[in-house]
């Protein structure tokens, strides 16, 4: 089911291509990175991990105002807690968001994502460590949902904020629940016309 859904997003991002006024955007910003932390009815937050993502888009015009915006990035995911304890997860992702354009310079819009973990590293009280995607302990499959707005500064250059809610459990665990939760601020310089 889960090479199932990247699959059918990675289609969907590079079929697209051949349509009509569709514009390729190189992207890159920021990510303020969290976690939620749930068991029962109690849940924690730790603070937010600076990381960042990195990748390309395709921006497709469905009708005068819907655009289709699938992405593919490279994205750091993770958390901090304390001085000496941390978690980052490197992720290649793909979005697709539906966008609406609320004018010439403006959209908002809302979308899903599939993630896939290629690598992790901890530290846990000051002490190393490589996430364990083979022994049950980390699941390297992410799903979630993403809310999105854009402002295109000036032609082919967009600043866009977005928040994505993990649904799917990143641990291998059925009493502890944890999701990924991350603020993204990104630039995309797009090649080629609206």
């Amino acid at each position: 089911m889960k090479k199932t859904i990247l699959l059918v997003l990675s289609l969907t991002f590079f079929s697209i291509a051949t349509k009509a006024q569709t514009r390729l955007g190189l992207k890159g910003g920021l990510n303020l990175a969290n976690v939620s932390v749930t068991s029962g009815a109690i849940s924690a937050t730790p603070e937010s991990l600076t990381s960042f993502h990195a990748g390309v888009l395709l921006e497709t015009r469905l009708t005068d105002k819907l655009l289709l915006q699938p992405n593919l990035l490279f994205s750091q995911k993770g958390y901090r807690s304390g001085a000496d304890t941390e978690a980052k997860v490197n992720y290649i992702e793909i979005p697709v968001n539906l966008l609406y354009e609320a004018n010439k310079d403006f959209t908002v819009g809302i979308g899903i994502y599939a993630a896939h973990a290629l690598s992790g590293k901890g530290t846990l009280n000051g002490k190393a460590y490589d996430y364990d995607f083979s022994n049950g302990k980390a699941n390297r499959f992410d799903l979630g949902v993403n809310l999105i707005a854009g402002y295109e500064i000036v032609e082919g250059i967009k600043f866009s904020v977005n928040y994505t809610i993990g649904t799917a459990n990143i641990l291998d665990n059925a009493y502890l629940k944890e999701t990924n939760k991350v603020w993204g601020f990104s630039l995309t310089k797009f090649i080629g016309e609206r």
